[in-house]
């Protein structure tokens, strides 16, 4: 199964959207929003920003096989 976007009406009754995995895990949930569209455009981004994001690791741990820089 492919990860999908599900866009669904909460508790409070705005809209919210959840990134589940191939595997069902619940990856992020959305704030909230007052209407569809605005919904789906947010979707839009989180599909673009992860496609061509960066990684910035702020951590500050360096992985243990590593070289200290």
């Amino acid at each position: 199964m492919a990860s999908q976007f599900n866009l669904y009406v909460d508790a409070d009754a705005c809209l919210r959207f959840q990134l589940i995995t191939g595997n069902g895990d619940v990856l992020l949930t959305s704030k909230a929003f007052n209407d569809e569209d605005a919904a789906i455009a947010a979707i839009w981004s989180v599909r673009e920003a992860a496609a061509n994001g960066r990684i910035v690791d702020l951590t500050g741990s360096v992985p243990d096989d590593h070289p200290a820089s």
